[in-house]
């Protein structure tokens, strides 16, 4: 990943969109080879914003139709030429739309479907559903400030089924409102109900922690929003987008889904993205004060910035296993990056340095010799505690 140009100056936003490529084109393949028929990519704050260039391709618009363009190259390479595409787009503000539709226009592969809304999405929230059909629909719901997106906005689109969605939460601006009389009933839209000794529980903790609080209560809230599905229960992954020049975060993508397998594939894209971050960052600071720093090279030595604490993921693991051989799955993973929020690297180098220190076994790696995954979640290996 390297950083592009149309990018300078709004880095945080290059994170944000790396974040969306990753996912979106390994998501989409995955559900058109499954034999789902109609799949929908819906972007409710489309702009364009930022990027002034003429392809916009800084953009999350550009961005989505390219990756929409090479999956359904890839399924018909599959022989799977009979699956639809469609594209939404929700722009508010009117000059934007103009532009969103006529690039639309001009741009938009003849062979996927689009449409260019014009208004406030949470007010078209029906007239999306009704385009959506029946299929597969993604959502990324990417808006500029914290108010937009509430429960009382999202619940209709986060209680279709067969649905995945992307949100930017906007930590920040939101914890410094969290105190005003006057917005409490807009936070409550995002947090449920909160009370004084809730919101002075809050101010208690140390700064980290109570990020942690907010980011646990919103997801909270998205979930029990989405409800259950069949055996499907919603999930929910949190990816950290820091600011630019300052050392806290800018906002939380919260990812949603009703699959295991999502919540494994989307941290996995996660860490390769924060890498890519950490990578930015140091070239940033470079630029900015002309000083030039040592940039890891390595993407281990990058990893080591945002990893977990090792000694956190060993407890974690002592805790959880038994000395009776016990297989797990990835069920199992997705459950503990989800309560963690933690990568799955992070179990993994776990588990290597207590299997080093004879602490736990996986009985179904038999040749030892394994230097990266030294779990295989997706084989339901058999693991257990030695001591």
């Amino acid at each position: 990943m390297e950083s592009d140009k149309c990018y300078e100056g709004r880095e945080h936003s290059a994170i944000k969109h790396e974040l969306l490529k990753g996912y979106l084109e390994k998501l989409l393949f995955i559900i058109g080879i499954s034999g789902v028929k109609e799949i929908t990519y819906v972007d409710c704050f489309a702009g364009p914003w930022g990027d002034e260039s003429e392809d916009l391709a800084g953009t999350s618009i550009a961005i989505s139709l390219d990756k929409i363009k090479l999956v359904k190259e890839g399924l018909a390479s599959h022989r799977i030429e009979d699956t639809t595409f469609r594209a939404i787009y929700v722009e508010a503000q009117r000059k934007r739309h103009k532009k969103l539709k006529s690039y639309l226009d001009e741009k938009c592969p003849v062979d996927i479907e689009h449409h260019a809304l014009h208004g406030d999405y949470a007010a078209l929230q029906d007239d999306i559903l009704s385009r959506c059909g029946k299929g597969f629909t993604f959502f990324f719901i990417d808006p500029k400030g914290w108010t937009d997106v509430g429960m009382p906005k999202l619940s209709k689109l986060l209680q279709r089924p067969n649905s995945e969605f992307l949100i930017t939460f906007m930590y920040d601006p939101l914890n410094r409102f969290l105190r005003k009389d006057e917005l409490r009933e807009r936070v409550c839209q995002l947090l449920g109900d909160i009370d004084e000794q809730w919101i002075s529980d809050l101010q208690s903790m140390e700064p980290k922690k109570r990020e942690e609080e907010v980011v646990r209560r919103y997801r909270t809230q998205l979930v029990s929003t989405m409800g259950v599905t069949g055996a499907n229960k919603p999930r929910s992954f949190p990816a950290t987008v820091l600011d630019k020049d300052k050392n806290r975060t800018k906002y939380h993508m919260i990812y949603l889904t009703r699959h295991p397998k999502g919540i494994v594939e989307f941290s996995k894209i996660s860490e390769k993205v924060a890498v890519f971050q950490q990578r930015v960052r140091h070239e940033r600071h470079e630029k900015g004060t002309g000083q030039m720093s040592l940039i890891p090279t390595e993407d281990s030595d990058l990893r080591e910035q945002f990893a977990a604490d090792i000694e956190d993921v060993k407890q974690f693991w002592m805790d959880y296993l038994s000395s009776k051989p016990t297989p797990y799955s990835e069920v199992d993973l997705a459950d503990w990056l989800e309560q963690t929020g933690w990568l799955e690297n992070d179990f993994q180098l776990a588990f290597k340095e207590l299997r080093m220190e004879k602490q736990v076994e996986n009985i179904d790696d038999t040749s030892n010799r394994r230097k990266k995954r030294f779990v295989h979640f997706d084989k339901n290996e058999r693991l257990r505690r030695c001591v």
